[in-house]
């Protein structure tokens, strides 16, 4: 894709190439044109701003000044050959080897879509004097957002308390007690996964005073003082946790990572929030596992059939109060603006190199 611009502020044409590789497409969501939103994101979008289609700029919106050489690329066999002579990488969900990331000589920014950046070689970088951008995921945080509510939502048992209500039940009885209400303080949760949508979690779980454990593929010594979490291993963390919150990437050795031996290995009361992938899991071993109160309760934003099947098991489940589940429809995400503040702070960043502008989200101590 070439963007032929008109002149730039300083009067000269720039011409630039930008290398994107992004596993996923969060990168462009969010600047495609008016007309290639949907109608019904078009409503959402104005509903929420009159102003929206000037609020939400196109890619050819934002560089109209710069004549822009945009590069999608799917392998990283695709990067080595374009990266030569680009001027900007951005990536996200995608690993850079070192020794293709050498090969960008003229490199001025390395930007990485989301703060957890593993897949950059930093020091690589360092070593090339190229700074590395880590803009935060709005829609992990959104996400992020999302699980916690599911969990309170279930601790507190609102779902029954919301009933007591519709029923009458508080002008009978008073003020009252509802059965199975938890105090969320002294609890254990466990991150299945700590990536970008982990992280928030963990600061919400030491704002409730509750301890916090992960499993991933690697630890991360270096952030387990900033977030206040252990690492422990994957049985450890199933037995140990109050509360398991699921927020890995389903790839190959991640589909169905979760089965019966997870559920038998939790407590039975405790609570299992999926906000992830539904794949992750083992569909007919959940079920079992709520159908039989073998754990207390779920909290699903996602499920192994999407749209979940009228006829899904999961829908009594989620109807009976007896079996403390809530389903919602794949909305953790919710936002058409999600997508579109994290394409802009992207393209923000890019802009503000190429005007000589302070860059946002630097990674370690770089002074541009």
């Amino acid at each position: 894709m070439t963007v032929r611009p008109e002149m730039n502020p300083g009067g000269q044409d720039q011409r630039i190439k930008i290398v994107v590789w992004d596993k996923v497409g969060n990168v462009m969501w969010g600047v495609r044109t008016w007309d290639e939103w949907s109608l019904r994101a078009q409503s959402y979008l104005l509903m929420e701003d009159a102003d929206a289609r000037t609020h939400a700029p196109s890619f050819a919106d934002l560089f109209k000044e710069y004549s822009v050489h945009l590069r999608h690329v799917e392998t990283v066999e695709e990067l080595a050959t374009e990266i030569a002579d680009a001027d900007f990488l951005v990536v996200h969900k995608n690993n850079v080897p070192p020794e293709v990331l050498r090969q960008g000589e003229k490199l001025r920014l390395i930007q990485h879509l989301g703060w957890d950046h593993r897949g950059i070689p930093i020091q690589t970088a360092r070593e090339m004097s190229v700074p590395v951008a880590a803009t935060p995921l709005v829609n992990y945080l959104a996400v992020a957002e999302h699980g916690w509510a599911l969990m309170l939502s279930l601790l507190k048992r609102l779902p029954d308390q919301r009933r007591y209500m519709d029923e009458r039940a508080y002008f009978a009885h008073g003020w009252g007690m509802v059965p199975g209400v938890r105090l969320v303080r002294g609890l254990t949760l466990g991150l299945v996964g700590f990536g970008e949508i982990a992280r928030p979690l963990a600061r919400m779980a030491e704002a409730f005073g509750m301890d916090c454990v992960y499993w991933d593929i690697e630890s991360f010594p270096e952030l387990e003082a900033q977030y206040k979490v252990r690492s422990v291993t994957w049985e450890e963390l199933f037995s140990l946790s109050d509360v398991v919150s699921v927020q890995l990437a389903l790839n190959e050795q991640t589909e169905n990572i979760i089965g019966a031996h997870e559920f038998g290995l939790m407590k039975r009361d405790a609570l299992f929030i999926n906000t992830a992938r539904g794949k992750l899991v083992d569909h007919r071993a959940l079920v079992e596992a709520l159908r039989s109160h073998r754990i207390g309760g779920a909290g699903l934003d996602v499920f192994y059939d999407e749209p979940l099947p009228a006829d899904d098991l999961l829908h009594d489940l989620h109807m009976d109060p007896s079996y403390n589940v809530t389903l919602t429809p794949h909305t953790a995400w919710q936002g058409h603006w999600t997508h579109i503040y994290d394409s802009l702070e992207i393209w923000y960043n890019i802009l503000h190199v190429l005007r000589d502008e302070p860059v946002q989200h630097l990674v370690g101590d770089w002074n541009l």
